[in-house]
Protein backbone atom coordinates (compact mmCIF):
# COMPACT_ATOMS: atom_id res chain seq x y z
CA UNK A 1 0.00 0.00 0.00
CA UNK A 2 2.38 2.13 1.29
CA UNK A 3 4.84 1.16 -2.21
CA UNK A 4 1.51 2.34 -4.34
CA UNK A 5 1.30 5.69 -2.42
CA UNK A 6 4.68 6.44 -3.27
CA UNK A 7 4.05 5.22 -7.46
CA UNK A 8 1.10 7.86 -7.52
CA UNK A 9 3.09 10.87 -6.43
CA UNK A 10 5.70 10.46 -8.48
CA UNK A 11 2.85 10.43 -11.25
CA UNK A 12 1.37 13.23 -10.51
CA UNK A 13 4.68 15.36 -9.81
CA UNK A 14 5.34 14.08 -13.37
CA UNK A 15 2.37 14.91 -14.81
CA UNK A 16 3.17 18.66 -13.42
CA UNK A 17 6.42 18.94 -14.49
CA UNK A 18 5.70 17.81 -18.78
CA UNK A 19 2.69 19.99 -18.31
CA UNK A 20 5.42 22.67 -17.44
CA UNK A 21 7.38 22.17 -20.16
CA UNK A 22 5.19 22.23 -23.25
CA UNK A 23 6.11 25.37 -25.56
CA UNK A 24 3.99 28.44 -25.52
CA UNK A 25 3.77 28.18 -29.69
CA UNK A 26 0.70 25.47 -29.51
CA UNK A 27 -0.95 27.97 -27.58
CA UNK A 28 -0.55 30.40 -30.30
CA UNK A 29 -1.02 28.31 -32.89
CA UNK A 30 -4.46 27.52 -31.60
CA UNK A 31 -4.98 30.80 -30.75
CA UNK A 32 -4.63 32.27 -34.55
CA UNK A 33 -7.20 30.68 -36.63
CA UNK A 34 -9.63 32.34 -34.33
CA UNK A 35 -8.14 35.58 -34.72
CA UNK A 36 -8.05 36.15 -38.45
CA UNK A 37 -10.47 33.72 -39.81
CA UNK A 38 -12.53 36.46 -41.43
CA UNK A 39 -10.24 37.80 -44.06
CA UNK A 40 -8.99 34.49 -44.83
CA UNK A 41 -12.38 33.50 -45.70
CA UNK A 42 -13.89 36.33 -47.58
CA UNK A 43 -10.80 37.81 -49.71
CA UNK A 44 -10.34 36.38 -52.77
CA UNK A 45 -6.58 35.43 -53.26
CA UNK A 46 -4.25 37.88 -54.16
CA UNK A 47 -3.36 36.97 -57.63
CA UNK A 48 -6.57 37.73 -58.81
CA UNK A 49 -7.26 41.25 -58.20
CA UNK A 50 -4.29 42.26 -59.88
CA UNK A 51 -5.37 40.20 -62.94
CA UNK A 52 -8.35 42.42 -63.06
CA UNK A 53 -6.86 45.81 -62.69
CA UNK A 54 -4.10 45.23 -65.66
CA UNK A 55 -5.17 47.59 -68.85
CA UNK A 56 -5.67 45.59 -71.93
CA UNK A 57 -2.52 46.62 -74.91
CA UNK A 58 -3.23 49.22 -76.88
CA UNK A 59 -3.15 49.25 -80.56
CA UNK A 60 0.62 48.67 -81.65
CA UNK A 61 2.66 51.52 -82.04
CA UNK A 62 3.95 52.46 -85.14
CA UNK A 63 5.52 55.92 -84.94
CA UNK A 64 5.43 56.39 -88.83
CA UNK A 65 5.37 59.49 -90.96
CA UNK A 66 3.29 59.15 -93.77
CA UNK A 67 3.82 61.82 -96.68
CA UNK A 68 0.93 61.92 -98.57
CA UNK A 69 0.74 64.09 -102.15
CA UNK A 70 -2.83 65.39 -103.49
CA UNK A 71 -4.30 67.76 -105.83
CA UNK A 72 -6.01 69.62 -104.03
CA UNK A 73 -6.08 73.25 -103.55
CA UNK A 74 -8.20 76.59 -102.12
CA UNK A 75 -11.13 75.24 -100.01
CA UNK A 76 -11.19 71.38 -101.06
CA UNK A 77 -7.50 71.60 -99.98
CA UNK A 78 -8.57 73.26 -96.30
CA UNK A 79 -10.91 70.50 -96.10
CA UNK A 80 -8.65 67.56 -96.91
CA UNK A 81 -5.97 69.40 -94.31
CA UNK A 82 -8.29 69.39 -91.69
CA UNK A 83 -9.30 65.96 -92.02
CA UNK A 84 -5.92 65.35 -92.25
CA UNK A 85 -5.34 66.85 -88.91
CA UNK A 86 -7.81 65.83 -87.51
CA UNK A 87 -6.76 62.03 -88.14
CA UNK A 88 -3.40 63.21 -86.76
CA UNK A 89 -4.66 63.76 -83.20
CA UNK A 90 -7.15 60.83 -83.70
CA UNK A 91 -5.43 57.97 -84.31
CA UNK A 92 -4.29 55.50 -81.72
CA UNK A 93 -1.00 53.99 -83.66
CA UNK A 94 1.18 56.92 -83.23
CA UNK A 95 1.05 57.70 -87.40
CA UNK A 96 0.83 61.74 -88.87
CA UNK A 97 0.37 62.52 -91.88
CA UNK A 98 2.01 65.29 -94.00
CA UNK A 99 -0.45 66.33 -96.67
CA UNK A 100 1.35 68.55 -99.78
CA UNK A 101 -0.90 69.77 -103.04
CA UNK A 102 1.19 68.83 -105.84
CA UNK A 103 -0.80 70.46 -108.57
CA UNK A 104 -3.15 68.78 -111.29
CA UNK A 105 -2.95 65.32 -111.93
CA UNK A 106 -0.57 65.65 -114.59
CA UNK A 107 1.65 67.88 -112.43
CA UNK A 108 1.69 64.58 -110.16
CA UNK A 109 2.41 62.25 -112.30
CA UNK A 110 5.70 64.24 -113.85
CA UNK A 111 6.46 64.43 -110.13
CA UNK A 112 6.53 60.61 -109.57
CA UNK A 113 8.22 59.81 -112.67
CA UNK A 114 11.24 62.41 -111.77
CA UNK A 115 10.86 60.43 -108.10
CA UNK A 116 11.41 56.96 -109.50
CA UNK A 117 15.00 58.01 -110.46
CA UNK A 118 15.46 60.42 -107.71
CA UNK A 119 14.13 58.57 -104.73
CA UNK A 120 11.98 61.34 -103.65
CA UNK A 121 9.12 60.22 -103.29
CA UNK A 122 5.94 60.17 -100.86
CA UNK A 123 3.88 57.48 -99.17
CA UNK A 124 1.03 57.62 -100.31
CA UNK A 125 -0.30 59.35 -103.66
CA UNK A 126 -3.23 60.48 -105.40
CA UNK A 127 -3.36 59.46 -109.09
CA UNK A 128 -5.83 58.15 -112.30
CA UNK A 129 -5.40 54.33 -112.44
CA UNK A 130 -3.64 54.50 -114.93
CA UNK A 131 -0.90 55.93 -113.43
CA UNK A 132 -0.70 53.94 -110.95
CA UNK A 133 -0.52 51.03 -113.10
CA UNK A 134 2.30 52.24 -115.00
CA UNK A 135 4.07 52.67 -111.84
CA UNK A 136 3.40 49.57 -110.57
CA UNK A 137 4.99 47.94 -113.76
CA UNK A 138 8.05 49.22 -112.45
CA UNK A 139 7.86 47.95 -108.46
CA UNK A 140 6.84 51.78 -107.02
CA UNK A 141 3.57 50.54 -106.37
CA UNK A 142 2.32 48.26 -103.83
CA UNK A 143 -0.51 45.45 -104.01
CA UNK A 144 -2.85 46.38 -101.09
CA UNK A 145 -4.11 43.33 -100.70
CA UNK A 146 -2.31 41.61 -98.17
CA UNK A 147 -3.62 44.64 -96.09
CA UNK A 148 -6.95 45.08 -97.35
CA UNK A 149 -7.44 40.86 -96.55
CA UNK A 150 -5.32 41.25 -93.09
CA UNK A 151 -7.39 39.96 -89.85
CA UNK A 152 -6.91 42.99 -87.92
CA UNK A 153 -5.92 45.85 -89.90
CA UNK A 154 -7.71 45.20 -93.00
CA UNK A 155 -11.34 45.00 -94.18
CA UNK A 156 -14.19 42.83 -92.83
CA UNK A 157 -16.56 41.08 -94.87
CA UNK A 158 -19.54 43.88 -94.75
CA UNK A 159 -17.03 46.58 -95.32
CA UNK A 160 -16.19 44.42 -98.70
CA UNK A 161 -19.45 43.94 -99.24
CA UNK A 162 -20.34 47.68 -99.07
CA UNK A 163 -17.51 49.00 -101.56
CA UNK A 164 -19.17 49.58 -104.81
CA UNK A 165 -17.94 45.93 -106.56
CA UNK A 166 -16.78 47.41 -109.73
CA UNK A 167 -14.23 49.29 -107.98
CA UNK A 168 -12.23 46.45 -107.00
CA UNK A 169 -12.09 45.60 -110.68
CA UNK A 170 -11.08 49.13 -111.58
CA UNK A 171 -8.15 49.21 -109.38
CA UNK A 172 -7.13 45.87 -109.90
CA UNK A 173 -4.07 44.84 -112.62
CA UNK A 174 -5.30 41.67 -114.86
CA UNK A 175 -2.68 39.66 -112.31
CA UNK A 176 -5.30 40.62 -109.43
CA UNK A 177 -3.24 42.76 -107.92
CA UNK A 178 -4.97 45.40 -106.10
CA UNK A 179 -3.24 48.65 -106.54
CA UNK A 180 -5.66 51.93 -106.67
CA UNK A 181 -8.01 51.87 -103.95
CA UNK A 182 -10.96 54.48 -104.59
CA UNK A 183 -11.44 57.76 -102.66
CA UNK A 184 -14.32 59.25 -104.56
CA UNK A 185 -15.61 59.03 -107.82
CA UNK A 186 -16.72 61.66 -110.39
CA UNK A 187 -17.78 61.14 -114.43
CA UNK A 188 -17.86 64.09 -117.50
CA UNK A 189 -20.84 64.52 -118.22
CA UNK A 190 -23.06 66.86 -120.30
CA UNK A 191 -23.96 70.16 -118.08
CA UNK A 192 -27.52 70.99 -119.42
CA UNK A 193 -29.88 73.74 -118.99
CA UNK A 194 -33.10 72.69 -118.68
CA UNK A 195 -35.19 75.78 -118.23
CA UNK A 196 -33.99 77.72 -121.07
CA UNK A 197 -34.52 73.95 -123.21
CA UNK A 198 -37.74 74.14 -122.35
CA UNK A 199 -38.23 77.81 -123.44
CA UNK A 200 -37.12 76.37 -127.16
CA UNK A 201 -39.71 73.95 -127.15
CA UNK A 202 -37.78 70.82 -125.74
CA UNK A 203 -39.53 69.47 -122.65
CA UNK A 204 -37.93 66.74 -122.47
CA UNK A 205 -34.17 66.26 -122.60
CA UNK A 206 -32.37 64.46 -125.34
CA UNK A 207 -32.54 61.16 -125.54
CA UNK A 208 -30.64 60.12 -129.12
CA UNK A 209 -27.67 61.82 -130.83
CA UNK A 210 -29.60 63.08 -133.49
CA UNK A 211 -32.27 64.76 -130.80
CA UNK A 212 -28.64 66.38 -128.86
CA UNK A 213 -28.01 68.09 -132.26
CA UNK A 214 -31.26 69.38 -132.76
CA UNK A 215 -31.73 71.01 -129.47
CA UNK A 216 -28.39 72.37 -129.49
CA UNK A 217 -28.53 73.85 -133.23
CA UNK A 218 -32.22 75.37 -131.87
CA UNK A 219 -30.25 76.89 -129.00
CA UNK A 220 -27.20 78.50 -131.48
CA UNK A 221 -30.25 79.89 -133.99
CA UNK A 222 -31.96 81.45 -131.02
CA UNK A 223 -28.52 83.20 -130.19
CA UNK A 224 -27.60 84.19 -133.71
CA UNK A 225 -31.15 85.59 -134.05
CA UNK A 226 -30.35 87.61 -130.91
CA UNK A 227 -26.88 89.07 -132.41
CA UNK A 228 -24.51 90.93 -130.60
CA UNK A 229 -22.18 89.44 -127.96
CA UNK A 230 -24.54 86.29 -128.47
CA UNK A 231 -23.83 85.77 -132.35
CA UNK A 232 -21.93 82.59 -132.94
CA UNK A 233 -22.79 81.35 -129.25
CA UNK A 234 -25.78 78.89 -128.22
CA UNK A 235 -25.86 75.02 -128.18
CA UNK A 236 -22.65 72.97 -126.84
CA UNK A 237 -19.47 73.91 -125.69
CA UNK A 238 -17.07 71.52 -127.11
CA UNK A 239 -13.15 71.14 -126.22
CA UNK A 240 -11.06 68.23 -128.56
CA UNK A 241 -9.71 66.52 -125.65
CA UNK A 242 -9.46 62.75 -125.00
CA UNK A 243 -11.76 63.11 -122.11
CA UNK A 244 -15.08 64.38 -124.33
CA UNK A 245 -14.03 61.92 -127.41
CA UNK A 246 -14.14 59.46 -125.50
CA UNK A 247 -17.77 60.28 -124.03
CA UNK A 248 -19.08 60.30 -127.79
CA UNK A 249 -16.99 57.13 -128.72
CA UNK A 250 -18.67 55.76 -125.66
CA UNK A 251 -22.32 56.84 -126.57
CA UNK A 252 -21.68 55.28 -130.12
CA UNK A 253 -21.13 52.27 -128.54
CA UNK A 254 -17.07 51.78 -129.23
CA UNK A 255 -13.74 51.78 -126.89
CA UNK A 256 -10.61 51.34 -127.07
CA UNK A 257 -9.38 48.12 -127.49
CA UNK A 258 -9.83 45.57 -130.37
CA UNK A 259 -12.92 42.68 -129.51
CA UNK A 260 -10.76 40.43 -127.60
CA UNK A 261 -9.48 42.90 -125.63
CA UNK A 262 -5.64 42.21 -126.51
CA UNK A 263 -4.68 45.12 -128.27
CA UNK A 264 -5.71 48.95 -129.10
CA UNK A 265 -8.07 49.61 -132.19
CA UNK A 266 -9.37 53.02 -132.87
CA UNK A 267 -9.82 52.58 -136.37
CA UNK A 268 -13.40 51.38 -136.08
CA UNK A 269 -16.51 52.31 -137.89
CA UNK A 270 -17.84 53.63 -134.15
CA UNK A 271 -14.77 55.67 -133.45
CA UNK A 272 -15.54 57.23 -136.93
CA UNK A 273 -19.29 57.33 -136.67
CA UNK A 274 -18.73 59.67 -133.48
CA UNK A 275 -15.95 61.89 -134.72
CA UNK A 276 -18.35 62.85 -137.80
CA UNK A 277 -20.94 63.47 -135.78
CA UNK A 278 -19.05 66.06 -133.95
CA UNK A 279 -17.95 67.51 -137.12
CA UNK A 280 -21.44 67.47 -138.07
CA UNK A 281 -22.09 70.04 -135.08
CA UNK A 282 -19.61 72.12 -136.33
CA UNK A 283 -20.57 72.52 -139.77
CA UNK A 284 -23.76 73.46 -138.44
CA UNK A 285 -22.81 76.10 -136.38
CA UNK A 286 -24.01 74.11 -132.83
CA UNK A 287 -20.54 73.92 -131.40
CA UNK A 288 -18.54 76.05 -130.43
CA UNK A 289 -15.43 77.26 -128.32
CA UNK A 290 -14.85 79.54 -125.14
CA UNK A 291 -11.67 81.22 -124.10
CA UNK A 292 -11.59 79.63 -120.68
CA UNK A 293 -14.19 76.90 -118.43
CA UNK A 294 -17.27 77.92 -120.25
CA UNK A 295 -19.20 78.04 -116.63
CA UNK A 296 -19.85 82.06 -117.21
CA UNK A 297 -21.45 81.19 -120.62
CA UNK A 298 -23.59 78.50 -119.44
CA UNK A 299 -24.91 80.66 -116.48
CA UNK A 300 -25.41 83.86 -119.43
CA UNK A 301 -27.01 81.18 -121.57
CA UNK A 302 -24.09 81.45 -124.11
CA UNK A 303 -24.54 77.79 -124.18
CA UNK A 304 -27.21 75.19 -123.69
CA UNK A 305 -24.84 72.46 -123.03
CA UNK A 306 -21.38 72.40 -121.87
CA UNK A 307 -18.98 69.65 -120.78
CA UNK A 308 -17.92 69.13 -117.46
CA UNK A 309 -17.03 66.99 -114.31
CA UNK A 310 -19.02 66.21 -111.92
CA UNK A 311 -16.79 67.56 -109.60
CA UNK A 312 -17.81 71.16 -111.03
CA UNK A 313 -21.13 71.60 -109.53
CA UNK A 314 -19.49 74.73 -107.36
CA UNK A 315 -18.23 76.10 -110.07
CA UNK A 316 -21.20 76.37 -112.16
CA UNK A 317 -23.61 77.07 -109.17
CA UNK A 318 -21.35 80.24 -108.26
CA UNK A 319 -21.13 81.40 -112.46
CA UNK A 320 -24.93 80.78 -112.13
CA UNK A 321 -25.42 83.30 -109.01
CA UNK A 322 -22.85 85.63 -110.49
CA UNK A 323 -24.34 86.38 -113.61
CA UNK A 324 -27.82 86.48 -111.41
CA UNK A 325 -29.17 83.72 -112.82
CA UNK A 326 -31.10 82.15 -109.99
CA UNK A 327 -33.67 80.53 -111.75
CA UNK A 328 -32.80 78.42 -114.28
CA UNK A 329 -32.56 75.19 -114.02
CA UNK A 330 -29.52 72.84 -114.44
CA UNK A 331 -27.84 69.79 -113.92
CA UNK A 332 -26.02 66.46 -116.02
CA UNK A 333 -27.03 64.65 -118.75
CA UNK A 334 -25.52 61.94 -120.14
CA UNK A 335 -24.02 61.69 -123.39
CA UNK A 336 -26.90 60.04 -125.96
CA UNK A 337 -25.91 57.72 -129.12
CA UNK A 338 -27.73 57.22 -131.94
CA UNK A 339 -29.59 54.52 -130.58
CA UNK A 340 -30.15 55.91 -126.87
CA UNK A 341 -27.15 54.54 -125.28
CA UNK A 342 -25.80 56.72 -122.62
CA UNK A 343 -22.62 57.21 -121.60
CA UNK A 344 -20.46 59.12 -119.73
CA UNK A 345 -16.37 59.06 -118.85
CA UNK A 346 -16.47 57.30 -115.20
CA UNK A 347 -13.31 58.09 -113.11
CA UNK A 348 -12.50 57.44 -110.30
CA UNK A 349 -10.09 59.62 -107.54
CA UNK A 350 -7.54 56.59 -106.54
CA UNK A 351 -4.91 56.32 -103.57
CA UNK A 352 -1.57 54.50 -104.23
CA UNK A 353 0.80 53.44 -101.49
CA UNK A 354 4.42 53.64 -102.92
CA UNK A 355 6.97 50.78 -101.55
CA UNK A 356 8.98 51.90 -98.28
CA UNK A 357 8.94 49.82 -94.90
CA UNK A 358 6.65 47.51 -93.60
CA UNK A 359 5.87 49.68 -90.89
CA UNK A 360 5.60 52.80 -92.83
CA UNK A 361 3.45 50.62 -95.80
CA UNK A 362 0.84 49.55 -92.78
CA UNK A 363 0.78 53.29 -91.55
CA UNK A 364 -0.16 54.38 -95.08
CA UNK A 365 -2.68 51.60 -95.40
CA UNK A 366 -4.40 52.61 -91.93
CA UNK A 367 -4.62 56.16 -92.67
CA UNK A 368 -5.97 55.76 -96.66
CA UNK A 369 -9.24 52.80 -94.74
CA UNK A 370 -9.55 55.57 -92.14
CA UNK A 371 -9.70 58.85 -95.18
CA UNK A 372 -12.15 56.29 -97.12
CA UNK A 373 -14.62 55.24 -94.77
CA UNK A 374 -18.29 55.81 -94.98
CA UNK A 375 -18.13 58.72 -92.11
CA UNK A 376 -15.02 60.50 -93.51
CA UNK A 377 -15.82 59.86 -97.00
CA UNK A 378 -19.61 61.58 -96.53
CA UNK A 379 -17.70 64.80 -95.14
CA UNK A 380 -15.22 64.89 -97.80
CA UNK A 381 -18.04 64.60 -100.07
CA UNK A 382 -19.48 67.46 -99.14
CA UNK A 383 -16.01 69.39 -99.58
CA UNK A 384 -15.16 68.43 -102.46
CA UNK A 385 -18.70 67.54 -104.88
CA UNK A 386 -17.29 63.99 -105.48
CA UNK A 387 -19.43 60.73 -105.11
CA UNK A 388 -19.04 58.20 -102.47
CA UNK A 389 -17.52 54.51 -103.01
CA UNK A 390 -20.15 52.55 -100.37
CA UNK A 391 -23.66 51.88 -100.58
CA UNK A 392 -23.32 53.46 -96.67
CA UNK A 393 -21.87 56.61 -97.67
CA UNK A 394 -24.42 57.46 -100.27
CA UNK A 395 -26.93 56.57 -97.04
CA UNK A 396 -25.14 59.28 -94.67
CA UNK A 397 -25.87 61.50 -97.79
CA UNK A 398 -29.64 61.56 -98.08
CA UNK A 399 -30.08 64.92 -96.53
CA UNK A 400 -27.13 66.21 -98.79
CA UNK A 401 -28.90 65.18 -101.87
CA UNK A 402 -32.42 66.77 -101.49
CA UNK A 403 -30.69 69.84 -100.67
CA UNK A 404 -28.40 69.47 -103.86
CA UNK A 405 -30.84 68.28 -106.82
CA UNK A 406 -27.70 68.82 -109.69
CA UNK A 407 -25.31 66.81 -106.94
CA UNK A 408 -27.97 64.07 -106.47
CA UNK A 409 -28.66 63.60 -110.29
CA UNK A 410 -25.35 62.66 -111.31
CA UNK A 411 -25.30 59.35 -107.84
CA UNK A 412 -26.68 57.36 -110.56
CA UNK A 413 -24.61 58.59 -113.85
CA UNK A 414 -21.06 57.95 -112.19
CA UNK A 415 -22.15 54.43 -112.41
CA UNK A 416 -23.49 54.41 -115.92
CA UNK A 417 -19.62 54.54 -117.73
CA UNK A 418 -17.93 52.76 -119.07
CA UNK A 419 -14.57 53.42 -117.41
CA UNK A 420 -10.68 53.95 -119.55
CA UNK A 421 -8.73 51.03 -119.90
CA UNK A 422 -6.87 52.12 -117.00
CA UNK A 423 -4.88 48.80 -116.01
CA UNK A 424 -4.09 48.17 -119.75
CA UNK A 425 -0.54 48.56 -120.56
CA UNK A 426 0.25 51.97 -121.57
CA UNK A 427 -2.99 54.02 -121.42
CA UNK A 428 -0.88 56.96 -119.46
CA UNK A 429 1.00 57.62 -122.41
CA UNK A 430 -1.72 56.41 -125.51
CA UNK A 431 -4.43 59.03 -123.93
CA UNK A 432 -1.86 61.86 -123.75
CA UNK A 433 -1.44 61.09 -127.72
CA UNK A 434 -5.46 60.71 -128.19
CA UNK A 435 -5.38 64.17 -126.33
CA UNK A 436 -3.67 65.52 -129.21
CA UNK A 437 -5.61 63.63 -132.17
CA UNK A 438 -8.70 64.64 -130.98
CA UNK A 439 -7.80 68.22 -131.89
CA UNK A 440 -6.60 66.88 -135.09
CA UNK A 441 -9.93 65.06 -135.86
CA UNK A 442 -11.49 68.35 -134.77
CA UNK A 443 -9.78 69.85 -137.89
CA UNK A 444 -10.45 66.62 -140.27
CA UNK A 445 -12.50 67.44 -143.55
CA UNK A 446 -13.65 64.07 -144.34
CA UNK A 447 -14.58 60.70 -143.50
CA UNK A 448 -11.82 58.97 -145.10
CA UNK A 449 -9.12 61.65 -142.81
CA UNK A 450 -10.86 60.82 -139.92
CA UNK A 451 -10.02 56.80 -140.49
CA UNK A 452 -6.41 57.95 -141.92
CA UNK A 453 -5.86 59.54 -138.18
CA UNK A 454 -7.19 56.66 -136.38
CA UNK A 455 -5.17 53.99 -138.46
CA UNK A 456 -2.04 56.16 -137.13
CA UNK A 457 -3.47 56.25 -133.88
CA UNK A 458 -3.96 52.66 -133.14
CA UNK A 459 -0.24 52.12 -134.52
CA UNK A 460 1.06 54.69 -132.16
CA UNK A 461 -0.36 53.33 -129.53
CA UNK A 462 0.66 49.59 -129.90
CA UNK A 463 4.03 50.47 -130.63
CA UNK A 464 3.93 52.15 -126.61
CA UNK A 465 2.43 49.18 -125.69
CA UNK A 466 5.49 46.92 -127.32
CA UNK A 467 7.65 49.83 -125.31
CA UNK A 468 6.71 49.01 -121.69
CA UNK A 469 6.54 45.74 -122.03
Amino acid sequence: MKKMSILLTIFVLLSVVLTACVPKATTEATEAPIVEPTEEVTEEPTEEPTEEIVEPAGPEQLDAVVQFWHVYSDEPGEGLQALVDEFNETNLYGITVEAFNQGNYGDVEDKINAGIQSGDLPDVVMAYTNSLADWYSVDSIIDLNPYINDPEYGLTADQMDDLYPHLKAAGSTPDGAWIAYPMTQSANVLVYNFTWAEELGYADPPATSAELKEIACAAAAANTEIGGDFAGTGGLVYYPSATNWLNFLYAFGGDELNDDGTAYDFNTQEAIDASMYILDLKENGCVWQTESYPNPEQAQRKALITMSSTAGAPYYAAAFEDAGNTTDEWGWLAVPGPDGQMAVDAFQQMLGVIPSTENEQLASWLFVKWLTSPEIQARWVKISGYYGTQSSTEELLADYAAENPVWASGVALAAIGPSEPQTFPAWSSVRRTLNDTAAELYNAVDEAGVAAIFEALTQAANDLVEEVQ
